[in-house]
């Protein structure tokens, strides 16, 4: 690794879920995430010098499916939902599938989706 790499974990979120239940599925990623590759040395390498995690959103089931192919991951589900996949969590890796690039941050895309809070 380069000391100009920047390292990202990349967890990527249903926008049709609440944002109640996205918040706690983005918290659940990211301590799972990293419990899942902490032994990892680019792992290691991102907790020590980044730290860096960045939430994207999927409209749904069928996005979330194909998120599935951008990189080895962990699937998060919400048991008071039936179990539904609500996100998933990428490894760190030093070069990233640049198809994360054409999704949308979770934040903004979820505004979209949803711009009554109430």
């Amino acid at each position: 690794m380069s000391i100009t790499t920047r390292l990202r974990m990349y967890i990527v979120l249903r926008r049709d879920l609440s944002p109640t239940v996205a918040f706690l599925a983005y918290g659940h990623a990211t301590l799972g995430t990293y419990r899942t590759w902490q032994d990892d040395p680019v792992m290691q390498a991102w907790q020590r010098t980044s730290f860096v995690k960045i939430a994207l959103g999927v409209a749904g089931h069928q996005e979330l499916a194909w998120a599935k192919t951008l990189g080895e991951h962990r699937v998060f589900t919400e048991s008071t939902l039936g179990n539904l996949e609500t996100c998933l969590g990428f490894r760190v890796v030093e070069r990233p599938d640049p198809r994360f690039k054409t999704l949308t941050p979770w934040v903004q895309s979820a505004l979209q989706a949803c711009p009554d809070p109430g």
